[in-house]
């Protein structure tokens, strides 16, 4: 086999059945216009009571490696620069978690951006299974044997854009395509910019590793040889599993605050998200069209007012172009 273009890391802890439908998205066999040469999927496991099936990772069509760690902390970091120095690709995806599933353009249209433009980094949105956001799970009744009827029902194998007819938008980023985005759960930027952002800071040595995902995005936005692409037409979809912040738990509020304690520490200043404008790059599937309104009608409110404010809608994307990033 020759060396692939991407190599997309994946990041899994005690949830076997969520990761195994991770990497199912992930291969040639439901990817979209590419094949088993294009990429290669590292996908590192912290060992816990519930590992997954080696054997059935193997059976996958596709580039698979992976590896089970005995990690001493609670924190992906560490496994995420295990799986760097793993990478053959010229290019990476990031997915720290394991629970989300892709809908089936994603490697597609990350490696056309690339094509069109070395310095892409490709942004594709945050979805939660589900008609509400995870983190509320107890209080709409919402639970794993509720999400499997609802894949099973559409068929997602065979169906992978009726994702969106099952899904809710990730409420860290709930004004859609149009406005700056907090983080992203399926990144892919180039392995050299990965290097030079310092790649997983492994101090964000909290649970599900804090915040990490979202120094991650503002170092790779911010990044003076990155431009946003943005895939309005894709999605990630989080799988419920127990997370640290997607569980409905009397401590989120608690954990949500040291994780932003030590995100304000580790940067130096306090977190915002990135004005950096997006090119859109692909096809939009009608099952996405909601999402896509949603964006719009977002999208105007702001632009009306930043204007009204004199503010640029913009305005990282004006200090990036201008050598002046922070």
């Amino acid at each position: 086999m020759s060396q692939p273009l991407l190599s997309i890391i994946v990041i899994a802890y005690d949830m076997p059945r969520q990761a195994l439908n991770t990497l199912i998205s992930l291969s040639p066999a439901y990817q979209q216009g590419v094949g088993t040469d294009d990429y290669e999927v590292i996908l590192v496991e912290n060992r816990s009571k519930r590992n997954m099936d080696a054997e059935a990772i193997a059976r996958l069509p596709g580039n698979f490696r992976y590896f089970l760690r005995d990690e001493p902390g609670v924190s992906p970091a560490a496994a995420i620069n295990f799986a760097f120095s793993q990478a053959q690709g010229r290019y990476i995806g990031l997915m720290i978690d394991g629970a989300r599933m892709v809908t089936p353009g994603v490697v597609h249209y990350a490696l056309m951006a690339w094509r069109m433009a070395d310095d892409a980094m490709v942004v594709v949105p945050g979805y939660h299974l589900g008609e509400n956001e995870q983190q509320f799970h107890l209080t709409h009744g919402y639970c794993e044997e509720q999400e499997q009827r609802l894949l099973d029902e559409i068929d997602w194998q065979n169906n992978g854009y009726a994702l969106f007819d099952i899904s809710c938008l990730s409420g860290a980023n709930p004004n859609g395509i149009f406005h700056p985005f907090m983080e992203c759960n399926c990144l892919f930027l180039s392995a050299d910019v990965f290097r030079e952002i310092g790649q997983a800071d492994e101090r964000f040595d909290l649970p599900g590793g804090g915040a990490l995902n979202l120094c991650i995005y503002r170092k790779a936005a911010m990044h003076p040889r990155t431009r946003a692409f943005m895939l309005a037409g894709e999605g990630s979809f989080h799988q419920l599993h127990g997370g640290v912040t997607t569980s409905e738990v009397e401590t989120r509020d608690a954990i949500l605050r040291s994780q932003s304690e030590q995100l304000t520490a580790l940067l130096g200043q306090p977190y915002r998200s990135p004005t950096v404008e997006p090119v859109l790059l692909g096809r939009v599937p009608p099952q996405a069209f909601r999402y896509l309104k949603h964006s719009v009608e977002r999208g105007i409110h702001r632009a009306q007012r930043c204007a009204a404010r004199n503010e640029n809608m913009y305005a990282d994307q004006w200090l990036k172009q201008n050598g002046n990033v922070s």
